[in-house]
């Protein structure tokens, strides 16, 4: 009886690993370059990603040579808001992520109007 339990409980552990290993693989990330018209980058926008399903918001900066990245997104539709002052403000709708994308999304920014 004692085997079948030890038979049991590495079983469950089993079980529970591989679990932790499949869990969250259903997401992608946004990543990509900020610049200005002229492919100059720009360092410090505002890259907000927000989720159409959910509303859930999740943002970043530009780094310095105007890369941004955004992981571990839930797959679903996403609006994209790139702001930066002195600039005017990008906003895309309805683009897909998919699980295990690594969506690499380049701005080329204008000056406003």
């Amino acid at each position: 009886m004692s085997r079948a339990i030890v038979i049991a409980v590495v079983v469950f552990i089993a079980a529970a690993c591989c679990g932790q290993l499949t869990y969250g693989q259903a997401t992608g990330s946004f990543l990509g370059t900020v610049t200005d018209k002229s492919g100059a980058p720009i360092s410090g926008a505002t890259v907000t990603i927000t989720s159409q399903g959910t509303g859930a918001t999740r943002g970043t900066k530009t780094d310095d040579a105007g890369h941004y990245i955004v992981n571990l997104l839930p797959v679903s539709i996403y609006t994209i808001r790139v702001e930066f002052k002195g600039f005017q403000t990008t906003e895309t709708k309805d683009v897909k992520l998919q699980v295990d994308e690594q969506r690499n999304w380049i701005l080329h920014w204008r000056y406003p109007p």
